[in-house]
């Protein structure tokens, strides 16, 4: 064997060991600076040596457990994500109604209530999607859709009309709120928002703002302290509302006044007769003095009747509150429906706050989103500048137009929820039928009633 080229081999092993560790030492930067201490120790400071080699320790645990577990890498990974911005996303779904998008005075407080709840949760990203009211591609079909397709990308929370709350609970896509806020006081809100936010005594929501079935009237009228259907009468000016609609909410409103039940004991529809012939007889007194009128029957929408006084074709009609209050036409005077019966009564909606069922833990930053945006002061500015009804009496006392409080403080005590949607889809086009036969003047008012009969006997035996 040749002992100098072995030797020389050896030499030139050691020498390209000693290069590596080198290179590997600069690239390790701190770490690096670490193992060259404690290859080559020095006289620095012990405390700052002490960190670095438990930092180094750590390190090196950590790199063999993961050698030796790989599920221990996993876990590490997933620790880290929670740290994300995805994971700190509050994704909120809310209707066109209340869109963000738009340039209105009511948009900018909402915007602005979403920047400070930001400002007051430092990490929290709050994430705004509009979606369409209604039809396909709207709010309660995206829900329905994206848990089918896609429940990963499930909103936390969603911003519901009553309507689409009950279709949400039916197709199992919300939680109860109650548990989530043990501190909430429902007798705090107005009857009508306790009312909107319960399905079968069961709360989903928390009332945001709310909407009523009032009359509305052009400065035409002087004095609109009107307290029974006789005072309308007496001024001889037709009243227009949507008499063909499948929904008849003015008919059921009327008839609800009266304390009519709108199902039997066996959760049916149904109809008391006594109650029923109440509301056609004012609806033929009305039609009789030309109050109502029988060119009504094209009337398929509240959007047409509002349409006519838009054009200045009618001095007053039966609409919804915000249509009033959002519209550019001046002198507009609101005023409360009379009742058939021996209490005041206003149907009234709504639209709530709920949680989405995405199968996970509900974070605590749900519940104090809620929380934030069911401030009195908010509720109260946000409802005067978007044309809607407040849901509180606190609301309701910080109004700037100290005129109006008392008015809607009269409307708002005697609203009432409508029925559930299901009931109005099944009872609407009944009523609408009845409506169009008092209009037309051609049917006796047992005829009327016996017609009403065999249709929801027909509905019963479906």
């Amino acid at each position: 064997m040749n002992r100098k080229s072995s030797h020389f081999d050896q030499l030139w092993v050691r020498l390209f060991s000693a290069a590596i560790l080198l290179i590997f030492i600069f690239i390790a930067g701190c770490s690096g600076e670490a193992i060259f201490d404690t290859i080559f120790p020095t006289d620095s400071d012990p405390g700052t040596s002490e960190i670095d080699e438990t930092s180094t320790e750590s390190s090196m645990e950590a790199a063999t457990e993961a050698i030796e577990d790989p599920g221990t890498m996993q876990a590490a990974t997933a620790e880290t994500q929670e740290f994300t911005v995805e994971q700190n996303e509050l994704v909120v779904w809310i209707p066109e109604e209340f869109s963000i998008l738009v340039d209105t005075d009511a948009s900018a407080i909402l915007q602005q209530r979403i920047e400070d709840f930001e400002r007051q949760n430092p990490g929290i990203m709050v994430v705004v999607r509009v979606k369409a009211s209604s039809g396909s591609g709207g709010i309660l079909d995206s829900l329905r859709n994206t848990n089918v397709a896609a429940a990963n990308a499930l909103p936390q929370i969603v911003l519901l009309s009553r309507t689409d709350m009950e279709g949400a609970v039916e197709q199992a896509l919300l939680l109860p709120v109650e548990e989530f806020f043990h501190d909430s006081n429902p007798s705090t809100y107005f009857s009508y928002a306790r009312e909107i936010s319960q399905l079968e005594g069961i709360v989903y929501g928390f009332p945001f703002v709310g909407d009523a079935l009032v009359g509305i009237a052009t400065d035409d009228f002087s004095d609109l302290k009107i307290t029974s259907w006789d005072e309308i009468r007496a001024k001889k000016v037709p009243l227009y509302f949507a008499a063909n609609s499948p929904q008849a909410m003015f008919f059921i409103s009327q008839y609800q006044s009266t304390d009519g039940l709108l199902v039997d004991e066996q959760g049916h529809a149904s109809f008391n007769n006594e109650n029923l012939m109440t509301v056609l007889d004012s609806f033929d007194k009305n039609t009789q003095n030309r109050i109502f009128q029988e060119n009504y029957n094209t009337l398929n929408t509240n959007e047409d009747v509002w349409t006519l006084l838009q054009n200045g074709d009618v001095k007053w009609e039966i609409n919804w509150y915000s249509k009033a209050l959002q519209s550019d036409i001046g002198g507009l005077q609101i005023f409360q429906i009379p009742s058939l019966g021996s209490e005041p009564y206003v149907s009234a909606k709504g639209w709530l706050w709920t949680i989405v069922d995405t199968d996970t833990e509900v974070s605590d930053i749900v519940s104090e989103f809620i929380t934030f945006f069911s401030d009195p002061q908010f509720l109260a500015s946000f409802s005067q500048t978007a044309g809607y009804l407040p849901v509180l009496p606190t609301s309701l006392a910080l109004y700037e137009n100290s005129d109006s409080i008392e008015s809607l403080n009269t409307i708002l005590t005697a609203a009432h929820a409508l029925p559930e949607n299901d009931l109005i889809l099944e009872l609407g086009p009944v009523f609408r039928d009845a409506t169009l036969m008092v209009l037309s003047q051609d049917y006796s008012m047992q005829e009327i009633i016996e017609t009403t009969q065999s249709q929801i006997e027909a509905l019963q035996t479906k």
